[in-house]
């Protein structure tokens, strides 16, 4: 019985034995609890306790990191003396390089000619005849007569000039027109010269002498003993007559000069559009087609049956409504070339905008012309886009039902050469000119200035304006700050561009000093022009004064002046492009080839090498043939692409010396650009003219990553890179892209950081693409940042873009996932290992330079208390860094000493850095979370053990208070928020605000909801947009590349 009772009682513990046990457990318990309690104070003491100070491990960088940053880098110190001398230094530099003896200059120095006599030689040859050879301009000269005058002596009498050309050798003479009486007069220097571009055809071509001696002119020495030498007309005919091939040359010189100076001065400064064009009948319709056909070709001086087969093969007749255009411009067209129209039945008016600020004034008509004229003559003698082409907005359309004859352009030009048909044609021309074009045209000049070579400085008197017709020039001007102090500021000049026309309305000194960044053609209007036009046509002031002003405002310190001409037409921050090769065995005419079709579709493009350079000038790179050459194609088309040799060759050396912007090419497989001998001419034309280099390296086989680029900080010089795929013909969207890049006329897309939410971001690129429109540009912050990487790795290719960022979400909405990443929550709580995992199992070793798409993302650098913009890198880890909210990630740690986390802490929609890039239009899309939700007001503590207990009891209403990852969301777009409106205002041309807010940050899982919502919220806002703004995207989808 005992032995039953004791066994019985072992199953349970004595009151000795269950107290001892307790009191263990509970001993046991408050250890565990202290040791918690211990850690959790000493995590939390770790989050607000103030870090140990120590030195940085990196120094800190004193200048810009962004692109356009480190371009406006400069030498600051310098004044504008230095500057200047530093151009001309560098121009004497070049031409040391080259080595070269101009033949014509050695030939002029052989001969017997006076100082006049050589000085008279270069003003023709920069002048008329810049590719003459040298046996007729020895014709010319030795026509030249030198004339005495006493002072007050006439060079001619009032109204009896005949076009011939005078050229003072010594002293001074004044030039004067006459309206009502009054006199207005112009002061022609020592070596400067009368000419007449209108007159000189006339009397060399023997049209209408008798009209060239009715201009109300009159020219008297101003000094004694007054020498000028004078080419009479007969002599310059005489030249003319022996030389018949330079009759074309003289025919396109000189109608250049009538066009692009002259008659466009008169229209963009002065509003002038009667007195300009008379349009005249030269032919006569017949009943038959033929027959009219036959009549034209006579009534332009062809004689022979195979000239006028060859004119009625190149003739098709048009039919036109009314209002159509005669011409609608088209990529494909030869731009070089403009057709011919003869008017059978009905009319054909030339309007043109009269107002080049305000796109939507109504077209003012130029002329009109009626049965039996032509338009578009002048044009074609030119053989290139004359004034139809170089106003922003000017059209020639039919009136009423209208019958023209269009003959092509290329076989008009053929027929030229034959001196019947061009003396005609010129004759045809010449007439149409009113007095008022004919009578200036005396007055305005075509100047020719060598790189470092000042315009003018400041102080000096304004008694003239200028016009940028070809070239570069930079602006140099002291200003007086708040604080007094004085400030010097520089604008850089480009072709179109118009200076010192305030100072001349002012009549006051030069406020500035503008010297020639590299070779320039200008054409250069006096005061009493503006004189004379004030008092014969008093209309005029308002024009020029409203152009002026329009032209003169809102111009920062470092802005581009744009062409006055071109305000609302195609603003191009560059006129010539030079294209080297960067490492070996690169193919620079093909790239070359691809590259002007690309930019044929934005403006008007010339190719020029050194085989056709050749064809022109010879080999004389240096000569004034060569300087004169370029800037007649410069002048003619928008932008010029400079295809260097295959080596530094002096075509090469001189390419560098003409561009504006120099392109770098190189193969993806280069470990290092071949640069040694072009490093000290790249660095000069960076640092002294300002030209922006970037590299284009060509990727040639279709793998993600490649041999990493050299880094871009290895040369100050070089700020930008291009990725494009070979063959080119296969990816000719690449190309486009980087026309578009050149020319200032890219779209960005800015992508907002939103966790989840940023899904939607793939909808709204679906409706960006079919609506026709091309990214060129994408960047982003957090998951904005991640899609914006996946469409710059494979753009055009949504269907592999969603793939990718399913999978990623796949993993992100994976609680095993985050399980497995828990760590002890001192710096975060989780590790970020298997985060990494993913984003390096979508982007492998791909580093930023290997994307085809320019991109970048924003990362907070809690080091340096900055935000970093992450151009070059590996990817997956800037991305990691511009996506690591605080708390739950930790930091990514830079071998500078740098911590980077979420870069929505600093800016959540980098649209502003966009801008930066050289941007034209942003597209931006804001997928962060509005502050909307009512918490319940809990005071000032609150228990978590509290909120577990109230959301456990079913009886009483659960609250609603921020967790810890709203609280940490919100402080991500805290900032963003403080500049969202300056951001949108400023930066942004289109703003997506998608309806995602119901998605929250980490709801991965959503992802179709996401894309959906995104896609239907932007299609028709993007429609709505593009009906108001057609003109901004126009131009780039005039040609679609193929898909890629």
């Amino acid at each position: 019985m005992t032995e039953t009772a004791s066994a019985e009682t072992g199953f349970f513990p004595s009151f000795g034995e269950f107290y001892n046990v307790s009191f263990a457990v509970v001993v046991t318990l408050l250890v565990v609890v202290s040791v918690l309690n211990g850690l959790y104070a000493w995590v939390a003491s770790r989050q607000v306790r103030r870090p140990k100070k120590r030195t940085a491990s990196f120094e800190e960088t004193s200048g810009p990191t962004t692109p356009l940053g480190r371009h406006m880098r400069r030498r600051l110190s310098f004044n504008e003396v230095e500057l200047e001398n530093e151009v001309k230094k560098q121009s004497q530099e070049e031409a040391d390089e080259l080595n070269e003896v101009d033949a014509n200059e050695e030939w002029a120095k052989k001969q017997d000619w006076t100082d006049a006599q050589m000085a008279m030689f270069h003003v023709l040859r920069q002048k008329y005849f810049s590719s003459a050879d040298n046996n007729f301009m020895g014709e010319i000269i030795g026509n030249v007569e030198s004339l005495t005058f006493a002072k007050g002596a006439p060079i001619f009498a009032r109204g009896k000039y005949d076009g011939s050309l005078f050229f003072v050798s010594s002293g001074r003479v004044s030039l004067s027109t006459f309206h009502e009486n009054k006199a207005f007069t112009h002061t022609v220097q020592q070596y400067e010269g009368i000419t007449s571009s209108a007159c000189i055809l006339r009397g060399v071509l023997g049209v209408d002498r008798e009209q060239a001696a009715a201009l109300d002119l009159e020219a008297v020495a101003l000094d004694e003993a007054t020498v000028v030498l004078k080419i009479g007309v007969d002599g310059l005919k005489k030249a003319i007559e022996k030389y018949p091939q330079y009759a074309l040359f003289l025919a396109n010189i000189s109608l250049s000069q009538l066009e692009r100076i002259t008659m466009r001065s008169l229209i963009d400064y002065f509003g002038m559009t009667e007195n300009i064009y008379h349009p005249q009948q030269h032919f006569t319709p017949l009943e038959n087609d033929t027959d009219t056909l036959k009549a034209i070709s006579t009534s332009l001086g062809l004689e022979f049956d195979e000239l006028h087969s060859q004119f009625a093969q190149a003739a098709k007749i048009r039919v036109l409504n009314d209002k159509d255009l005669l011409e609608t411009p088209s990529p494909d067209d030869d731009e070089g070339v403009t057709n011919v129209y003869f008017v059978l039945q009905g009319a054909v008016s030339v309007d043109i905008m009269l107002c080049q600020n305000n796109a939507d004034e109504e077209l003012s008509s130029l002329y009109q012309t009626t049965v039996g004229c032509c338009v578009g003559m002048a044009s074609a003698i030119v053989g290139s886009s004359d004034l139809m082409k170089a106003r922003s907005v000017v059209q020639a359309r039919a009136v009423g039902k209208t019958r023209v004859v269009q003959l092509n352009g290329a076989v008009f030009r053929s027929l030229l050469k034959h001196s019947s048909f061009l003396t005609r044609c010129v004759k045809t021309v010449i007439r149409q000119y009113g007095p008022l074009v004919a009578l200036l045209d005396n007055f305005f000049e075509w100047v020719h200035v060598d790189s470092g070579d000042s315009i003018y400085h400041a102080g000096d008197p304004a008694d003239s304006m200028f016009t940028v017709l070809t070239g570069r020039l930079r602006e140099v001007q002291e200003q007086i700050s708040s604080t007094g102090n004085v400030m010097k500021t520089t604008r850089e000049l480009v072709k179109g561009t118009t200076l010192g026309a305030l100072d001349m309305l002012a009549v006051s000194k030069r406020a500035s000093t503008v010297y020639a960044v590299r070779d320039c053609q200008m054409s250069k209007m006096p005061r009493f022009v503006l004189e004379y036009m004030l008092r014969a046509y008093p209309h005029a002031l308002v024009h020029f004064t409203r152009e002026m002003a329009i032209h003169s405002t809102n111009r920062g310190a470092t802005e581009l002046v744009t062409p006055l001409a071109a305000r609302s037409s195609v603003k191009l921050p560059v006129t010539t492009i030079a294209v080297l090769p960067a490492t070996k065995d690169i193919n620079v005419h093909e790239f070359t080839v691809a590259l002007h079709k690309a930019l044929l579709t934005i403006a008007t493009t010339e190719v020029v090498s050194s085989k056709k350079a050749e064809k022109y000038t010879g080999r004389q790179w240096r000569s004034l043939g060569m300087s004169a050459w370029l800037a007649e194609v410069e002048s003619v088309h928008q932008l010029v692409v400079y295809e260097a040799d295959t080596s530094l060759t002096p075509w090469s050396k001189l390419c560098i010396r003409q561009a504006d912007h120099i392109l770098l090419l190189c193969k993806d497989t280069a470990k290092e650009l071949e640069l040694k001998d072009l490093d000290p001419l790249l660095l000069r034309a960076y640092m002294i003219k300002n030209v922006e280099i970037n590299i284009v390296r060509m990727k040639s086989n279709q793998t993600d990553a490649a041999t990493a680029m050299p880094s871009l900080d290895q040369k100050e010089y070089i700020n930008y890179f291009h990725n494009i795929r070979v063959p080119l013909q296969d990816y000719s969207a690449d190309t486009l892209r980087i026309a578009r890049r050149l020319t200032g006329r890219s779209i960005g897309l800015v992508l907002g950081g939103g966790g989840a939410r940023g899904l939607a971001h793939i909808g709204i690129l679906k409706a960006i693409e079919e609506c026709g429109l091309d990214v060129d540009v994408v960047g982003g912050t957090s998951m904005g940042a991640f899609i914006a990487a996946l469409y710059a790795q494979h753009p055009k290719d949504l269907k592999r873009v969603i793939e990718q960022s399913r999978r990623f979400s796949g993993t992100m909405a994976n609680p095993l996932q985050k399980l497995m990443e828990l760590t002890l929550p001192i710096a975060s709580f989780f590790d970020g290992s298997g985060f990494n995992r993913s984003l390096q199992a979508e982007f492998q070793e791909t580093r930023i330079e290997d994307l085809v798409l320019n991109f970048f993302c924003i990362s907070t650098d809690i080091i340096k208390r900055c935000t970093g913009v992450h151009r070059s890198g590996m990817l997956w880890r800037y991305i990691r860094a511009s996506m690591s909210l605080q708390g739950y990630l930790p930091p990514i740690s830079e071998p500078n000493g740098s911590l980077l986390l979420d870069g929505g802490y600093v800016n959540n929609l980098p649209a502003d850095v966009m801008k930066e890039e050289g941007v034209k239009i942003v597209f931006a899309v804001d997928v962060g979370r509005d502050s909307t939700r009512d918490y319940f007001h809990y005071g000032d503590s609150l228990s978590g053990w509290w909120l577990l207990l109230n959301k456990l009891n079913p009886f009483t209403p659960t609250v609603q208070v921020p967790s810890m990852g709203e609280v940490s969301d919100a402080l991500a777009y805290a900032a963003f928020y403080q500049n969202k409106d300056h951001l949108i205002n400023n930066f942004v041309d289109l703003f997506f605000k998608p309806p995602v807010q119901e998605i929250g940050t980490l709801e991965f899982d959503k992802l179709e909801q996401a894309v959906e919502i995104g896609y239907e919220y932007a299609m028709p806002k993007i429609k709505e947009w593009l009906k108001k703004h057609p003109h901004l995207v126009g131009p780039l989808r005039k040609v679609r590349a193929k898909s890629t």
